[in-house]
């Protein structure tokens, strides 16, 4: 019991602690990450529901808004956030009083598929243009999957580059995810302030 009322006690301070003001303003930060298999390097901007002195966090089944630049693609979207990432599905922004945008889960890159039973199948598939058929199939069943479980969405190109415009001489970005089947649900939103092309520009995103 004692315990728990030490647990109680140091929540209530940690809360009061932020409640004082002691916590850090929010802001967009610059995120790198470089995978150690495939040497293929990330810079990431992106904000976060807890600001600490030590870095930010963010929470399981919430949504945040990133920019990124992966080996030179610009990428804009949304990605879930805590330890363990849950699929975004469809989603929405709109920056100031612009029409929103839409980004389908169709439109978010792939980084990584796996090859599955590919092998094994093909073996059954007898000759070589079946075989062909089979594995464009698959793969685009694969990707397909990928793509509606990812713990991202995001649009690259041309489209990634006009939103990211908008977000550069805009001022508020709202965004939302698409629920399958049923009344979208605003989920976010954040200002599009100077923190904003400070983390642009560490991560030479223009």
């Amino acid at each position: 019991m004692k315990l728990r009322t030490s647990a109680i006690l140091l929540l209530a301070l940690a809360v009061s602690g932020c409640a004082t003001g002691q916590r850090p303003s929010v802001e967009w930060i610059t995120v790198r990450d470089t995978d150690q298999f495939t040497d293929k390097s990330t810079c990431g901007v992106t904000v976060g529901s807890f600001y600490t002195g030590g870095g930010v966090f963010t929470v399981s089944n919430h949504y945040y808004p990133y920019i990124e630049s992966a080996n030179g693609e610009l990428r804009v979207g949304i990605r879930s956030g805590g330890r363990f990432k849950v699929p975004v599905g469809d989603v929405q922004f709109r920056i100031d009083q612009n029409p929103a945008w839409t980004i389908a889960t169709s439109e978010t890159p792939v980084d990584y598929v796996p090859e599955g039973q590919l092998k094994a199948m093909q073996a059954y598939a007898g000759d070589a243009k079946q075989q062909q058929m089979l594995e464009s199939t698959y793969k685009a069943a694969l990707q397909a999957s990928a793509q509606a479980m990812s713990p991202f969405t995001a649009t690259t190109g041309e489209k990634a580059e006009k939103i990211l415009a908008q977000m550069k001489n805009g001022k508020v970005l709202i965004y939302r995810t698409l629920g399958l089947n049923q009344a979208a649900s605003t989920t976010g939103e954040y200002a599009l302030d100077h923190s904003l092309s400070k983390a642009l520009a560490e991560c030479g995103i223009k």
